[in-house]
């Protein structure tokens, strides 16, 4: 029985997602992992990082704040580790085994969990050539998760036809991926030969796929999410708030880096890092951070999707400079026109 679905607006259809997957396909030996990670280089724009947006961050001298910003580089790896190997690929396999989908997007999941294994294996790879003591048996050393978060992520990994908050969470974190690949790109273009090469090549290679699966995670909100009862909207919308409580004012992964840092420069424990971590609470009431991840500039379509569901208003409060009515619905995937197809050279 052919099944019926409404396609969003703006977004490409599973065929051509399928048709550009194989297109852009590339393998992990495309790299040229013979470039060596440079140590007197950034390994990420300065303005990604959120301690940056502290008042004390400026008392770090300019040693300290280049090796503030490698450990940041490393934590954004980690956490791109974690949420495509232990969140995605299996919110992802339980469409295939749970969820009454059509062919093509049958195929679309699985270039999408090859991808992400791919990934995986890249990010890895950096952070083995960035500090081979760190991650000699492949173990975060940055990256945390609050005990609400880890409860969360358990749940909907259970139960993922019932809490379907990971529909929320894989948009807006895809997306958010997305800007940050999209942010190394710029910066570099603005400061050549300021970033690593080797941050910057494979972040660069991430892009190629990330706003292709972004839109597959907008086919998803058609077909597993739109038809879905109310209550289990509702219960996302509430669970999602929760998850995003906590990253418009990160604090665990922050912690980590500053522990690292000050490990590194043990005279910082005497009142800097002190400072940095009283201040932390000030990321979730600064608007020039939020401008930053939180806007139209860095998440524009998560935004607008966000304002077309009701159970999604109780978020609008976490987001300093946007607003709902600032949101509505009306183009909320123009900027992926182009994108998917690779309108950033990747090269």
């Amino acid at each position: 029985m052919k099944i019926e679905h409404t396609p969003r607006k703006d977004i490409d259809s599973l065929q051509r997602l399928n048709q550009l997957a194989s297109k852009n396909a590339y393998d992990i030996e495309d790299l040229d992992w013979s470039l060596n990670v440079d140590r007197s280089k950034l390994w990420a724009p300065p303005a990604m990082s959120p301690l940056t947006y502290l008042p004390s961050f400026d008392r770090l001298d300019e040693a300290q704040q280049l090796r503030y910003n490698q450990i940041f580089a490393l934590a954004i790896c980690e956490q791109f580790i974690w949420f495509e190997t232990n969140f995605l690929i299996d919110a992802m396999e339980s469409v295939v085994r749970q969820f009454n989908v059509p062919d093509e997007m049958v195929t679309a999941v699985n270039f999408l969990t090859d991808e992400e294994i791919k990934h995986t294996r890249m990010f890895w790879r950096l952070l083995q050539k960035s500090e081979p003591e760190w991650y000699a048996q492949r173990e975060f050393r940055i990256f945390r998760m609050t005990p609400g978060q880890q409860l969360v992520t358990r749940a909907m990994l259970s139960w993922p036809k019932h809490i379907l908050v990971w529909i929320w969470i894989a948009i807006f974190f895809e997306e958010r991926t997305t800007d940050y690949c999209r942010q190394y790109v710029q910066f570099d273009r603005q400061n050549p030969d300021s970033l690593d090469p080797s941050f910057l090549q494979v972040h660069r290679f991430h892009f190629r796929d990330e706003a292709r699966h972004f839109q597959l995670d907008q086919h998803l909100l058609s077909w597993v999410y739109d038809r879905a009862p109310r209550w289990k909207c509702r219960l996302a919308g509430r669970m999602f708030y929760r998850v995003m409580r906590g990253y418009t004012a990160p604090r665990n992964t922050a912690l980590q880096t500053l522990r690292q840092l000050a490990r590194e420069f043990p005279d910082l424990n005497q009142s800097v890092v002190p400072a940095l971590v009283r201040e932390l609470p000030l990321l979730g009431q600064s608007r020039e951070y939020h401008q930053m991840a939180f806007s139209r500039k860095a998440v524009k379509n998560s935004l607008a999707l966000f304002a077309e569901y009701p159970e999604l208003d109780c978020l609008w409060p976490l987001f300093l400079v946007e607003t709902r009515e600032a949101n509505q619905p009306g183009g909320s995937a123009a900027l992926l026109a182009g994108v998917a197809a690779g309108s950033v050279n990747s090269n």
